[in-house]
């Protein structure tokens, strides 16, 4: 008798952990959850497409309204309307209280205001200062300056930032993005995201012929006097090793590994890292080097001027890509996200995407030569 009371009594406490859960799955029972749809997550143009597509379905199904006419067409959605007009261009000021459809090129004026989504079929041009809640473009699209969107911009040729424009989610382009100093993104993608000064001044890389530190060592007294203590470092198989504390090398290095670094990772220029590197602390890449593999860090990542990268960039806190860096892969994109802010320079080229929670931005400070070349 005791063992049956015993028995009762554990099952009921085995069931008071899991109460909670049967509880909520009784109230959900039978019942059918909404998909998730996968394309959020693959397309990085997900919110310019999906507006295209529901955009398209609502002129088709609904209705009229009393109020259309031969050059506006004018439908009822609810509590919204949406304008469709043919090819025009607004003063400055003008503002837009309902959606809009062009069936042609737009342009506006300074100071302009769209409180709800504009659709622009061919090229759009969007002067300075205006606001906007979202933006797709089937031509080319240039957001003027100091412009703010307060959520996405899509276009399906060049697409262009203008200087403090702040968008405050995705920046996407099926050809190119061009992102001008001072603007402002959570995301950034397209074939090729480039600064300003891209076309004046084309990237060289010289890496250097014999690098003198080489992972894993050839020789183990080689890397000694640069930086590099060779009892630090230990196999973890699979070709990975792990460098046991911070290492800040005085002479170019030749990464033939993966490497696994316990601190603080920096190179000096020209240096060749065929295989990934995560560092516990920041990485820092000397000028003209080139990173084949990925570059993973627990804080910041700074790639000095004219660094080439070929993969990803993941950085626990903030990064920089220096003035002349190219993410640039053979027929797949690159990527580079921070947790903090990410930082681009004049003449930078990603060939995929550039992302952070805490903003994208391009770097306002001129430099030399470009300011020579507008005065």
């Amino acid at each position: 008798m005791a063992f049956v009371i015993f028995t009762i009594f554990f099952c009921a406490v085995f069931y008071l952990h899991f109460s909670v859960a049967h509880r909520a799955w009784r109230q959900i029972r039978g019942s059918h959850s909404t998909e998730l749809d996968m394309a959020y997550v693959r397309m990085e143009d997900y919110f310019g497409q999906s507006f295209r597509t529901k955009l398209a379905g609502w002129v088709m199904t609904l209705p009229q309204a009393v109020n259309s006419s031969a050059g506006l067409r004018v439908f009822d959605k609810g509590n919204e309307r949406i304008f469709v007009s043919g090819a025009a261009q607004y003063p400055a000021g003008r503002k837009e209280r309902e959606i809009l459809v062009i069936e042609g090129d737009f342009a506006c004026g300074r100071d302009c205001e769209f409180e709800k989504e504009l659709m622009v079929k061919g090229n759009c041009a969007i002067g300075p200062d205006s606001q906007l809640q979202a933006l797709a473009v089937d031509g080319t699209l240039h957001v003027g300056e100091a412009s703010r969107v307060r959520r996405w911009v899509d276009a399906v040729k060049h697409l262009t930032v203008g200087q403090d424009a702040v968008i405050a989610s995705r920046v996407t382009s099926r050809t190119s993005i061009e992102f001008l100093p001072g603007a402002q993104a959570l995301s950034l993608f397209a074939p090729e995201v480039f600064t300003e000064g891209r076309h004046e001044s084309e990237l060289q890389i010289e890496v250097a012929p014999a690098p003198i530190v080489q992972v894993p060592h050839l020789d183990k007294d080689a890397g000694a006097a640069h930086g590099y203590d060779p009892a630090n470092l230990f196999s973890m198989g699979g070709n990975t090793y792990l460098y046991n504390g911070d290492l800040h090398l005085t002479a170019p290095l030749r990464l033939r590994a993966a490497l696994v670094i316990k601190g603080d990772f920096s190179c000096p220029k020209e240096s060749l890292l065929e295989a990934g590197l995560k560092a516990y602390g920041s990485i820092s890449i000397g000028a003209a080097s080139v990173v084949k593999g990925n570059l993973v860090a627990g804080r910041d990542i700074a790639l000095k001027p004219n660094t080439c990268f070929q993969g990803l960039l993941h950085a626990g806190g903030s990064m920089r890509l220096s003035r002349g860096v190219r993410g640039l892969r053979n027929k797949l994109p690159v990527a580079a996200y921070a947790v903090g802010v990410m930082t681009v320079e004049s003449n930078v080229v990603v060939n995929g995407k550039l992302a952070s929670p805490k903003g994208v931005v391009a770097d306002p400070t001129p430099v030399a030569w470009l300011e020579g070349a507008r005065t």
